[in-house]
């Protein structure tokens, strides 16, 4: 907050000084007396750094600054998904699971009626051996067990174990905490602002994950120009 009001704080200095030596007072008149006293003194012109603005040293981010807005925009997104991973991992640390995705599988399998192993897999966009391995550390673990699908004998059901029910239980608040601390220094008008506009790009892309995701990648620049065409 003292950041933000620095600037202002200036103004008002200055403004005051110059009304002790003015007595015909206007906006013209203190913007000359301003200026004319900022050359006089220029240390007295402090610089005050927007905290929304991206850092220009660091290695970390200084990369970003030479981007293109659509890239930068991509590799932000990134980088944000690595942090609520790096985040969850530390919040899970001292329970049996330990990654998001696991906490996403339980989840989804105690609220699913029909919990299939394609599915899930599908529901998170992964490739089939990740979701493979998930599924079978959580088993593992002792946290999932399988049904026959009544409906389909071909097929089996997962469903949690009382201990996977119990791990679920404990880190639901966990994941919340993390939740809390990964937007605790952002504004709630800032960041809903914007989510908006990332569903609408997460439900463009995942129609085409889902119905064109075999097609090659020259084909699927095709079906975009079309495809955009239709959403606008």
């Amino acid at each position: 907050m003292k950041n933000k009001y620095a600037l202002f704080k200036q103004l008002i200095d200055l403004f005051e000084e110059y009304e002790q030596g003015e007595e015909h007072m206007d906006l013209l008149g203190f913007s000359r007396w301003m200026i004319g006293r900022l050359e006089e003194e220029p240390e007295l012109n402090q610089k005050v750094v927007s905290k929304n603005k991206i850092p220009q040293d660091g290695a970390s981010t200084s990369f970003l600054l030479e981007l293109n807005e659509k890239a930068r925009f991509l590799e932000i997104i990134s980088r944000m998904a690595r942090y609520h991973e790096f985040y969850t991992r530390k919040a899970l640390k001292d329970l049996i699971i330990n990654t998001r995705l696991e906490f996403l599988f339980l989840q989804s399998i105690d609220q699913m009626e029909k919990a299939k192993k394609t599915d899930l897999i599908n529901t998170y966009h992964l490739e089939y051996t990740t979701g493979m391995d998930t599924i079978r550390r959580l088993k593992n673990n002792g946290l999932l067990d399988e049904k026959q699908d009544e409906s389909d004998k071909r097929a089996k059901l997962l469903l949690l174990t009382e201990k996977g029910k119990q791990v679920l239980s404990q880190s639901i608040k966990r994941i919340k905490d993390e939740n809390t601390l990964f937007f605790a220094a952002i504004s709630e008008n800032k960041w809903k602002k914007v989510l908006p506009v990332l569903e609408e790009i997460d439900v463009f892309h995942d129609e085409v994950y889902q119905n064109h995701g075999d097609k090659p990648f020259a084909e699927i620049s095709n079906l975009m120009d079309s495809l955009k065409h239709y959403r606008k």
